[in-house]
Formats: C-alpha cells, structure tokens, sequence
C-alpha cells in the first residue's frame, strides 16, 4: 500500500511538467530587443484592454494630437475599438494581466509575480482544513468555496521504535472542506494508514476508517491579525475492521492565532500561527490486550489525553512557499511524570512527548491548484508506553483544489504596450473620481460594486466600498453607471475639473425580492370584511374585500398574520412566503358568542367554563373546543406575547399520575392553541399535578374544581 501512495505523491508532484506550453511559456515571453534609440525619447502607445470572460468594455481614448494623421486614428479607434491596425507591427515593450478587484482566481497560479502580491500566501487544505500541512491557520480565504485534497505520508525506519525492529509505514488522509461564511469552514477527512514492523503481531497491522469532522470560526480583529476557534470530532475505528459497533471518539478544541507581517512591511514575507488546545480521546479503548510500544505506534493508541500546542511560519514567495511546522502533544495525568519504557525502565513524560519540526514548500503553478510536500522531523528519541513513540522522520506530499460551485465570473485585462514615435505630443491634464458605494438604509459600505465610465475600463468597490477611477478622457464631466448583485443599479453624473479628483458618494437600493399574498376571509362560505395584519421582514395591513380575495406583495420572508372582523372571533396563523411565489391565506371566521367564555383580566386569561377532558386521559372533548378558540380570540385581540398554560388534578390516585396528568393536559391545550395559530414561542405547557387545590377535595364538586386549566399571562 504504501509504495502506491508513495506512486500517488510522485504523479502528482510531476503535475506543473505536463502542463500546456501557452500556460508555461506566456508568463516568461521575453521582449524582443529594442531598435536603435532615437534622438528624442518616443513615448509608449497603449493598445486597448482585452478582457477574456467578461463582457468587453470600451476602450479608452487615445490622446489627442493636433496632426490629421492623429485625428484620423482617433476616428479609426472610436469606429473599431482599436488603434491603427499599423500598431501591431509595432515592438512590443511589455504586457500586464491583471484582473478586476472582486474578480480574482481563488487560488491564483504564482509562479511569476512580485514578492509582495496578495496572492503569494495561499490560503490552501493542509492534512484535514485551511493551513499548512498539519498546524491549522486562523486565515480564511472567499467565501463559497469548497476545497478538496490529499496529503499521504511514508516512513521506513530501522531500530524504530525499538532496537531490531524494522518500521515500514505508509498513510493517506482525503480531506474536503467548504466554507459558507467568510468566517467560518466546515471540513472532514478520512484517513488510512498501513504499518509493517517485525515486532508487531500481525506483522502488517492497518488502520482503516477514522473520520475527522471539524468546524473553525475566524474574524480579522485587526489589520493582519486573526484570531478564531477550531473544534475537531474524531473517530477512530476498531483494530481490524471499520465497523461501527467498535470504535473510539476524540474531542480537539483548538485556538488559533495568525498574523501576516507584510501589513507592517510589504516587503516582509512572513506569516506566523500559533495553535494550542487539547486532545481527548478513547483510542485506548479499543484494545484490551497489552500492546508493545510497535504495535502501540502501528495502531495510534494514546492512553492519556494530550495538551497540544503548534506553531508555523510561512513565507509567501512568487515561486513557492516554504513553511515551517513545530507540534509539541503533551500527556496529561501521567501518574507521577513517569512512563515505562520498552524495557521496563522508568521515562519522565517529558523526555517521551512527542515533538516533531516539519520542512515544507507550497507550489501554486497552475491556477486553484496547490502542491505541497515536506518531512517531519522527530525531536524525541526516548519511547514511553501509553504514548506512540515519535518517528526520526516522517515524508508527506499532498494536493488541494479549490472549486467554486456559485461559478464566479473572472474579469481579466490585457494591456500591451508597444514604441511608437509621434511627432508631437499634447498633455492635457486629465479628470479622475474617486468615492464611496453605501447601502442606501443603512450606511454599510457595499464591496464589489462596478463602476462604469463610457471611455474607460471599469472600476470595483473594495471592503471598505471605496473606489477611484482611471483617468478620464472628458475632463468636464462624467456619468457614473453603479451596479451590484442584490441592488438596484444606479446612475450619477459628477461635475469634473482637469487635472483632479472628484469626490462622490453613491447610495444603492437594496433590490429586495417579493412574494405575492392572495388574503381572503369567509364565515360559512360567505366574504367577511377583516382587517388583516402581516409582521415579519416588514409589516403591513390589508382589509379582505367581501367581493373576494385581495393581492399583497410583501419581501420574501417568515410573517405572523391575524386576522380580526367585526362580531367573529379572531384568528392568526404563521406563514412563509419565498421570492416570486404566490400564496393563498384565507381565514374562517367563527361567529362571536353573545356570552364570551373567556375574560382577559391582564395578568390572567379567565375561563368561566372547565376545559373537559376524557376521564383519565389528556384528550380534549369536542365541547371544549369553542371555549379555547375563545381563548385564541383573546390572545389575539390583547396581543399577549407569552401564557403559561398550567394543568391541575384531584388528589385521587398515585401523586406520580397526577403530575403526569397534569402535565398532559397542559401539552395537549397548547397543541391545540398551535394548531389554531398561536406560535409555539408563545405558549409553555406546565403540570402542577394535585399541589395546588382551589377547593378541598372532600367533596365531588370540590374535586371538580380542581381538575381545572389555567392560563397565566407572563409577558404582555
């Protein structure tokens, strides 16, 4: 098994050789030699941007010159969106790629860029979430996305772990991570591993099936430093088999701290974590024979839990990005710091924790795909049983991929600049506007907004919702067109002066999705006249029409509806409704009695009349049905945020059935409420069984007062 992964790594690592010569060769094109130098330095002539997957833009205005020969290439440029087709011919002096903010690669190749690109630290899966190979990261990358990858491992050692014994151990862990939030990642990895030692019984002992389950949260706390909590529930599947009726669970919580030095000095590459947590695990549970410290190691059996702490530097460079690991699992509750070593001599805890300092490079040669490959050395030499002994070494090489399943669109530039002479030149000092997009209702600045200049490329909003610009053309004016998912696009003109910069502020509408209501209400098939009211995402009042139903368009969302008439008892019901969906609410009214049944008396909802149960049981007689609906209306009418609905009993029978009883027919009043409307969140259900009589129980009638529900008002 083994010498497979070990294939898998190498396959895999050879990947950035089969790529495709343009995804090689474009990023080394070297410019052809320049001609003879003139006697006046000819200034560089752009060609318009390009872009390859969005739509394109227009071009920017070449600069106007006073020749005929100069007016007649504008002219050629506005009709065709490019310059003189004698450009072409032209020496190219350099070209730039560049891609609009908010529209980047996810996991942009890097292997030629400049040492301070954002990009360069990659935010990539190590063994089982976002890090380096085994220490995890408090960075995030973009929401949305989902990441899977590999990482295998192999060792082949002598006299490990103890004298004689030879140690041959190979293990691969898939991992799959997304991340819904751009502070938060859920991830799971399973793993497997084969271990062969001539001290082990069976020689080749495999452990197959354990299971990683993980979420980690995240918050930029302030510029560079991040901070979160990573928690870890693991499986470990029993000696020989992956079945479920033997295995062992762990518990890893971990804090997590990162901070990226190159806010300070972009000329720093530097990126430094720091985790510490703890380890509690049942591994020791799944054997119960003695284990030697070989099989102890072949099988991962820990019988203490463990104080972790790690710690990793990395830095960011163009090419790849070496990284530094130390990981240190300290047992707790050894008895006394001591351990006993293979050959029965005494180890102190801290000579025979693991420790290990790993070496690795992170390689991003092809765009959303990250190899990584590295060696663990081992820093503890002495072996302690209770605790798997650590490896001189240990060799790794993984994969990650990152996918997005929402299919972000790229917005990439071209920009080549060619020599050109011209005969004269004419400056004309030029206009930019620079600004702020906002949420109109609430001030919040919005990010990724497109801001569209006719003559100029597009510009984005940043996080901070901020823009500028290109430098444009008509330097007396300017008509901005603002777009965004979510918002409705807005338009703005801003006054310029020459040689500038314009302030402006843009307020976008939220474009809020809507539902469409059908309200109607009816008493024995007949319209009624309501007034009907609707709280959730926003609230709003309709009165139903006697002629028949009556439309309300209201944003998609949760909604709380009564519904009240004049001489009809009131009724309210929960609703939901989704963006673009049409729903029926219709409401049957229930004439009001001439005598109420039900007083609300503020802290107390009175009932003249005993709720009627089947005799010992908790289900409610027909009869009392039109006295709860009563006590709907006065809920309703009163707007009463909470009751507690209390159940009482006789003293007859076992004071255990009583309580039980009482509690029953409370649950069953408060289901019915539900059923008619009331929202759970309003109603508790509660049994005081025969502790609190209003009447002795001497007597028959007394009894039957007793046996009584009560509606208490907790909160108006």
């Amino acid at each position: 098994m083994h010498r497979t992964l070990l294939l898998i790594g190498l396959l895999l690592a050879s990947t950035p050789l089969a790529q495709t010569g343009d995804e090689w060769s474009s990023p080394f094109t070297a410019p052809p030699a320049k001609p003879t130098t003139p006697a006046a330095p000819p200034p560089a002539a752009s060609e318009p941007a390009k872009k390859t997957t969005a739509p394109a833009a227009a071009a920017p205005a070449a600069p106007p010159a006073s020749d005929a020969k100069a007016k007649t290439e504008e002219r050629l440029k506005a009709a065709t969106g490019k310059a003189d087709p004698a450009d072409d011919k032209l020496p190219i002096v350099s070209k730039k790629e560049t891609f609009l903010p908010g529209t980047e690669p996810h996991s942009p190749s890097t292997w030629i860029t400049s040492l301070d690109t954002p990009g360069n630290a990659r935010v990539t899966l190590g063994q089982v979430t976002m890090g380096t190979a085994f220490v995890p990261s408090a960075r995030m990358g973009p929401k949305g996305l989902v990441r899977v990858g590999f990482l295998g491992e192999y060792l082949n050692q002598v006299d490990f772990p103890v004298r004689n014994a030879q140690n041959i151990r190979s293990g691969i862990t898939f991992a799959a991570s997304f991340q819904p939030f751009s502070f938060g990642e859920v991830y799971v990895g399973y793993s497997a591993a084969a271990n062969t030692n001539n001290r082990t019984s069976p020689n080749l002992i495999q452990a197959l099936g354990d299971l990683t389950l993980g979420i980690k949260a995240s918050n930029e706390w302030a510029r560079g430093l991040h901070a979160g909590i990573d928690l870890r529930l693991l499986t470990f599947s029993g000696v020989g088999n992956q079945g479920i009726d033997r295995f062992a669970v762990g518990f890893k919580p971990t804090a997590l701290v990162t901070y990226d030095v190159r806010t300070l000095s972009p000329k720093v590459p530097l990126i430094a974590t720091a985790a510490f947590g703890f380890t509690l695990d049942s591994t020791a549970n799944l054997v119960t024979q003695r284990l030697n410290a070989s099989e102890e190691f072949a099988l991962g059996i820990n019988r203490f839990n463990r104080f972790n702490f790690a710690a990793s530097l990395e830095v960011p460079l163009p090419i790849v990005t070496p990284f530094l690991e130390y990981t240190l699992a300290a047992p707790l509750g050894v008895p006394s710091g001591l351990l006993t070593g293979p050959d029965g001599s005494t180890v102190p805890v801290a000579a025979a924790m693991p420790q290990a300092l790993g070496l690795g490079l992170k390689v991003t040669a092809v765009k959303d795909l990250t190899l990584l490959t590295g060696v663990n050395l081992g820093l503890t030499r002495n072996v302690g049983l209770g605790v798997p002994a650590t490896p001189p070494w240990n060799f790794f090489v993984g994969a990650s991929f990152a996918i997005d399943p929402f299919q972000r669109g790229e917005t990439k530039t071209v920009e080549t600049v060619r020599e050109r002479k011209v005969e004269q030149k004419v400056e004309i000092a030029k206009a930019r506007v620079e600004g702020t997009v906002i949420n109109a209702a609430t001030k919040a600045p919005i990010a990724g907004a497109v801001i569209a200049v006719a003559g100029v490329l597009p510009s984005a909003s940043d996080a901070q919702g901020r823009f500028t610009t290109l430098e444009l053309a008509d330097s007396k004016a300017a008509k901005l067109s603002v777009t965004r998912d979510g918002f409705k696009p807005a338009e703005q003109s801003v006054a310029l002066e020459a040689g500038k910069t314009a302030k402006v502020e843009i307020a976008l509408e939220e474009d809020v999705k809507k539902g469409v209501f059908e309200v109607s209400a009816s008493s024995k098939k007949k319209p009624v006249k309501a007034t009907v009211v609707f709280k959730g995402a926003t609230e709003a009042t309709i009165e139903t029409l006697e002629s028949g139903p009556k439309e309300l368009e209201l944003p998609a969302g949760t909604y709380t509806v009564t519904a009240t008439a004049e001489g009809f008892l009131s009724k309210t019901r929960e609703v939901q409704i989704s963006a673009g969906a049409r729903m029926q609410v219709a409401f049957d009214f229930s004439a009001m009695p001439k005598k109420m049944l039900v007083v609300f008396k503020g802290d107390k909802i009175e009932i003249l009349q005993q709720v009627h149960f089947a005799t010992g049981k908790a289900t409610i007689l027909t009869d009392s049905f039109e006295l709860l609906q009563q006590v709907v209306d006065v809920i309703v009418r009163n707007n009463v945020k909470r009751v507690s609905v209390e159940g009482h009993t006789d003293n007859k029978g076992a004071k255990a059935a009583n309580q039980t009883l009482s509690e029953e027919r409370a649950r069953a009043v408060v289901d019915y409420l539900i059923a008619q409307g009331i929202e759970p969140r309003r109603l508790d259900a509660v049994g005081y069984g025969d502790t609190k009589p209003i009447a002795p129980n001497l007597t028959a009638r007394g009894r039957e007062l007793n046996r009584r529900v009560e509606f208490i008002v907790l909160e108006k």
